[in-house]
């Protein structure tokens, strides 16, 4: 089993995984022949308990949305997600007693089958939108340098699918870390109505009215409940992340909030701030250091995937002035936001001919 580290590989417990080779096909698409690009076969997606290393799972769904030319295929993808898929954690959150208590279970646990990415929730979000009571559950993936579009997509509708499950639910809105250009609107549309979607946005989330964690699980039995909190502590993949991992994974609703970063951190993980800075000194880093890369990653995500102004990234990431963001970026990457964004390569579609060596139609 691999050891999970926010700037390694990472590790994906298959889960939803299973239902990609099915997906492909009905698209008229050689699931074989798109798994071996990425090393992988059938025999690897018939397990849902078996562990994908993440980097390679990010990018299989990246590339099977290039392949197929289905440019939200993460979405619909994650949108076939059942909570059967997530084993002894999806037991758990059937058996949840409101969904808000689900939410945090997931929250909790998610490092026990994904090892890469982290699910976060915000409530009332005024740093963003200046609106109040609303719960903004979102996900963001931990590694950089991938392409996570895709990824991040799957995460937004298995989150739609998994609340509807449980408790009957849809969002009133969907915000996506893209453009429309990125994604085609009138699709997503279609799959995810009535919610309002919501492009351009800082986050990959689901909103729902604050009142939505009162809602009870449809179905729940408390023994059930009780028995699968017990029995998660040795599910699956047992590592616990180390400190600096912990806190990589809270940072991004904490660097999108108004109040300091450290005091949420330390209500996080109920740690006095003295405590949270020598822990982190004995593991070599600081927390301006991690602030810092959590802002680059997420701030580069933007640039790649959405069509927001500097400026607007700049107050996304907590800045101030647009021209401290710049200097920022410039200090990270070597060049300004701009001429970062002008460098990145031109999403080239496949060709006929690549679909037909996978068996798939250009049509």
């Amino acid at each position: 089993m691999l050891e999970f580290s926010a700037d390694r590989l990472g590790v994906q417990r298959c889960g939803i995984f299973v239902e990609l080779p099915p997906l492909l096909r009905e698209l008229s698409f050689d699931p074989e022949s798109v798994l071996a690009a990425r090393a992988f076969t059938l025999n690897d997606f018939n397990d849902e308990d078996r562990p994908l290393p993440f980097a390679c799972a990010v990018r299989l769904i990246d590339d099977c949305a290039r392949i197929t030319g289905l440019r939200h295929f993460g979405l619909v993808l994650g949108l076939r997600a059942k909570t059967s898929h997530l084993g002894l954690i999806g037991e758990m959150l059937r058996n949840a007693p409101t969904l808000g208590r689900a939410v945090v279970n997931f929250i909790d646990n998610h490092h026990r089958f994904v090892r890469g990415g982290a699910p976060y929730v915000i409530e009332q979000d005024p740093y963003l939108e200046q609106r109040k009571e609303r719960l903004v559950i979102g996900y963001r993936c931990l590694i950089p340098s991938l392409p996570t579009l895709q990824f991040q997509l799957a995460s937004v509708g298995a989150g739609i699918s998994f609340v509807r499950e449980l408790s009957g639910l849809k969002p009133s809105e969907v915000l996506l870390g893209c453009g429309a250009s990125f994604v085609p609107a009138a699709e997503v549309q279609s799959l995810i109505r009535p919610a309002t979607v919501t492009y351009d946005a800082h986050h990959f989330a689901m909103v729902f009215p604050a009142a939505a964690i009162a809602a009870p699980v449809i179905g729940a039995d408390p023994l059930l409940y009780r028995q699968a909190l017990t029995a998660v502590h040795g599910y699956w993949n047992g590592v616990e992340p180390d400190f600096v991992d912990q806190v990589r994974r809270l940072l991004l609703p904490v660097l999108l909030a108004e109040r300091s970063h450290m005091r949420l951190l330390s209500e996080a993980v109920n740690m006095h701030p003295r405590t949270i800075n020598r822990r982190l000194r004995d593991h070599g880093t600081t927390l301006r250091t991690l602030v810092n890369e959590a802002r680059f990653d997420v701030a580069r995500q933007l640039l790649k995937n959405t069509d927001l102004p500097v400026a607007s990234v700049a107050s996304a990431m907590g800045y101030s002035e647009p021209g401290v963001f710049v200097r920022a970026f410039r200090q990270w990457s070597g060049l300004t936001p701009d001429t970062w964004r002008k460098a990145l390569p031109l999403d080239i579609s496949s060709t006929a001919d690549e679909l037909n060596a996978l068996g798939g139609s250009s049509a």
